[in-house]
This record gives structure tokens, sequence and C-alpha cells, in this order.
């Protein structure tokens, strides 16, 4: 088992409020592809892995600019499209 410093532990319910977050973005990018933004959601299984890698590295360079600019509370809001990124990915690798 891996053991962090009590300092960077995170509480159970801080936990659940992140993944709230992801789970709420995961639900707007399904919206924002059934509105027509966007032609495949990264949950599809039929983009290849580079076009989902275009995708994730354009919300990772939304955070690449946040952490530029030091705002901490636009650099949190940028990590969550990051990780729904992520999830979706892993979605269509079922």
């Amino acid at each position: 088992m891996i053991r962090y410093p009590e300092e960077v532990m995170v509480t159970s319910t801080d936990q659940a409020i992140i993944y709230d977050h992801i789970t709420i973005e995961r639900c707007r990018q399904e919206t924002l592809k059934d509105e027509g933004k966007f032609p495949w959601p990264l949950a599809d299984a039929a983009p290849s892995p580079a076009e989902k890698l275009a995708v994730l590295a354009e919300e990772f360079g939304e955070v690449a600019k946040a952490v530029c600019e030091g705002g901490r509370e636009n650099l949190r809001e940028e990590l969550v499209p990051v990780a729904a990124c992520c999830v979706a990915w892993l979605e269509s690798m079922r």
C-alpha cells in the first residue's frame, strides 16, 4: 500500500466533490456532442487514438495556459475537462 504524507491527503468528501465535477463535465461533453459541437465524443470507439490524443492535448494546453497565467481557480476549472477526457477515453476501451 502506498502511504502519503498527511499534508497531501484529501478527504473522501473532497474526492467525491472532485468526481462529481468530472461526472458533470462528462455529461456536458455528451450534451455538446448531441448539439453538434463535436463530431464524436472520446467515449466512442470509432476515433483513432491519434484523434483522441489531439483532443486531450488541446485540453492539456488549456491547463498549461492556466499554469503560466498563475490563476489557481482557473487551473482547477481546466483540470476537470482533462480528467473527464481521460475518463471518456477509458470508457471507449470497454
